[in-house]
């Protein structure tokens, strides 16, 4: 995704388009950048610069809150449309994902018509743009990604004498791995670009940076990376949080938000293919240490019901029932197969609730989270 945080942000306030948006803490704080519209980042703003820092870049750089819920959902709704064109998806962050589009060739022709599907779906849905590279393994296709931002789409060489030449220009720090450490040792030794890096020896690099790294370095600068994408079914946990504006205590806020969560993660985890057998409940007071308190029970599931009312058991049983909350939130582990949990009496409660929540699926993948919502679940956008 392209500036994803401010993007949703300009997105959503039309009045932001086109202005310098900075995402994170508010100016006269300690806080950090989250986020920079592309606008902002033309002053030199970057996620994680101390506010100050940014404001400064930028005096006239306009500051918002984060909104993760707004975040969360346009994300679940690209990776759902990913989702839909392979099911060999791997989600490495909330704003990007490897896709491997090997065989679909017959269902969805070339991977530039794939590609630019994809951009017009995404496009068309959530009114965010996406950046796209085509390649033959995950680290050309990252790099590809990253070349033509925003709204871009490249595609990389797919023989090895046209990679190492399409590489040798770029700048070390492209490579996986090349941090700012390893990069100023390299500029040291007179090694800027990836064409520097060709011409050195395995035996070279293996000195001076291990053998690992090395030889990592001299596949790397050919443009060489084996790491198979790794589908959703790999995942260990599905979960979801949300930080309040303001402590509080209010058990009705606190039972209506963990409904919101518990609905959030049962989907997910459908969506994913995913049933658990043990329901996290997560939790941050005042202290701002995180806690977390489980159940794990015979049988697995991905119903929002059963997932609801054994975290609110938790809840209930758990030291900070009573006293002010900063973070609450819902996780689904110990994933198996999608049978009937102990839970119910009968084939028939579990198969009715499993159909309705189904039912509902298809109305959020259709029109959005925000059409359509259980009794007593907190509207976390009002």
């Amino acid at each position: 995704m392209d500036a994803f945080f401010a993007s949703v942000e300009q997105r959503d306030n039309p009045a932001l388009k086109g202005k310098p948006v900075v995402v994170g803490a508010m100016p006269g704080t300690r806080g950090v950048v989250a986020a920079a519209s592309y606008e902002a980042r033309k002053f030199g703003v970057r996620s994680a610069m101390p506010v100050s820092r940014a404001q400064q870049l930028c005096p006239k750089a306009i500051f918002v809150e984060p909104h993760f819920d707004a975040y969360s959902e346009a994300s679940d709704t690209v990776m759902t449309i990913l989702s839909e064109f392979t099911p060999m998806i791997e989600q490495v962050s909330v704003d990007e994902a490897y896709l491997d589009i090997t065989g679909t060739e017959k269902l969805w022709g070339p991977p530039m018509a794939v590609a630019q599907a994809i951009r017009r779906r995404v496009k068309t849905e959530t009114g965010l743009t996406i950046s796209v590279g085509v390649a033959p393994n995950k680290f050309l296709a990252k790099l590809a990604s990253d070349l033509n931002k925003p709204n871009g789409l490249t595609i990389a060489p797919f023989n090895e004498p046209d990679i190492i030449a399409w590489l040798a220009p770029m700048s070390v720090g492209r490579l996986f791995g090349v941090g700012k450490v390893t990069e100023e040792i390299l500029s040291k030794q007179g090694i800027k670009t990836i064409a520097d890096v060709q011409k050195l020896s395995l035996d070279r690099l293996v000195k001076t940076f291990g053998g690992e790294g090395g030889r990592s370095l001299y596949d790397l600068c050919r443009g060489r990376y084996d790491s198979p994408v790794s589908d959703l079914g790999e995942s260990k946990s599905v979960s979801r949080e949300n930080t309040f504006q303001h402590d509080t205590a209010d058990i009705e806020i606190l039972k209506s938000t963990l409904l919101s969560l518990s609905r959030d993660v049962a989907r997910r985890a459908r969506r994913e293919g995913h049933a658990g057998t043990t329901v996290v409940f997560i939790y941050r007071g005042t202290d701002f240490t995180k806690h977390t308190r489980r159940t794990t029970f015979a049988n697995p599931t991905n119903i929002s019901r059963v997932i609801y009312d054994t975290v609110v058991e938790l809840f209930a049983a758990s030291p900070i029932c009573g006293k002010p909350v900063r973070l609450i939130g819902v996780g689904l582990t110990g994933f198996g197969e999608a049978v009937q949990t102990s839970l119910f009496e009968t084939k028939s409660d579990s198969a009715a609730l499993e159909a309705s929540e189904k039912a509902i699926d298809t109305v959020v993948a259709r029109f959005g989270k925000k059409a359509i919502f259980l009794g007593g679940e907190r509207r976390f956008e009002e």
